[in-house]
């Protein structure tokens, strides 16, 4: 009796060990399912992600000139000049394609990009390098160019507008022309990529602008006057004469000594008189 229960309870455990395989192995495909659908979408997904004009270019050699990150086609915008001004102030990282119509001629530092849409119609926008810290060939013009920035509206005064048509190489006529401010939209690049061939080696930023620390201006500040100490008087003691020796002082001169008299004549002999003699004759 007790051996048909023991075999009956085994009976039972082999059964739920049975289903809990069953289950671990079923949970197992689902999971292995689930995964093969992820990995497929998440490759369809990459495979639809493709790369801007920009990226695809900067890919197969054309120069980079500034700071590049990379760009993905519906990630990205891609305008013209004629549509970048719908992005205006909006910090929207944006990639700007046309052709180079002018180039700042003295250090490359901004361009003019140029593009004609489908009616025909020209459009243009001015393209800034950012914070002056690369610089273009300056015989891009007539190529095609990508500029990855953003769109601003900014208003440049006639300062400005004259020191970019002298840049662009403007007459002077061109140049006196210019008498009011301009406002309109700008491009400023953080990069701009040119196709290679022909480029002529732009000009190296000035480290000048950023490493010299600024002095302080001491132009007008006032000299410490200076004074002079007057130099002492030398007093030249005179060398002492060997054959001269020096009177003190207070003393009197000496006294000049007396005439001495002429000998007395020896008396005359006892019995003679005294003989006068006259004063001449001695």
């Amino acid at each position: 009796m007790r051996s048909f229960m023991i075999a009956g309870m085994l009976r039972k455990n082999l059964r739920s060990t049975l289903h809990a395989a069953t289950l671990t192995m079923t949970s197992m495909k689902t999971a292995m399912k689930l995964l093969a659908v992820a990995t497929t979408t998440t490759v369809l997904l990459t495979a639809c992600q493709h790369p801007t004009r920009a990226e695809y270019d900067a890919n197969h050699g054309w120069i980079v000139y500034g700071n590049y990150t990379p760009t993905i086609r519906g990630e990205t915008p891609e305008v013209t000049p004629e549509t970048a001004a719908a992005y205006a102030d909006s910090g929207q990282l944006v990639v700007l394609s046309g052709t180079v119509s002018d180039v700042c001629r003295t250090m490359g530092c901004w361009i003019e990009i140029e593009d004609t849409n489908a009616e025909g119609a020209r459009s243009t926008i001015l393209v800034m390098n950012r914070d002056h810290a690369y610089f273009v060939p300056r015989n891009c013009r007539g190529r095609r160019v990508h500029a990855l920035g953003y769109a601003v509206v900014e208003t440049h005064s006639v300062e400005m507008l004259k020191h970019l048509a002298m840049d662009a190489g403007k007459s002077q006529a061109e140049i006196d022309a210019i008498t009011e401010p301009s406002k309109r939209v700008l491009f400023i690049a953080n990069a701009i990529l040119l196709p290679p061939g022909g480029l002529e080696k732009p000009v190296e930023p000035l480290p000048a602008e950023q490493e010299i620390p600024s002095t302080p201006d001491t132009s007008m500040t006032p000299k410490a006057e200076t004074t002079t100490t007057p130099k002492a008087e030398t007093t030249t003691t005179p060398k002492a004469d060997a054959n001269t020796t020096p009177k003190a002082e207070g003393a009197s001169a000496p006294a000049a000594e007396p005439a001495s008299e002429p000998a007395a004549e020896p008396a005359p002999a006892s019995g003679e008189p005294p003989v006068d003699i006259p004063e001449r004759a001695r």
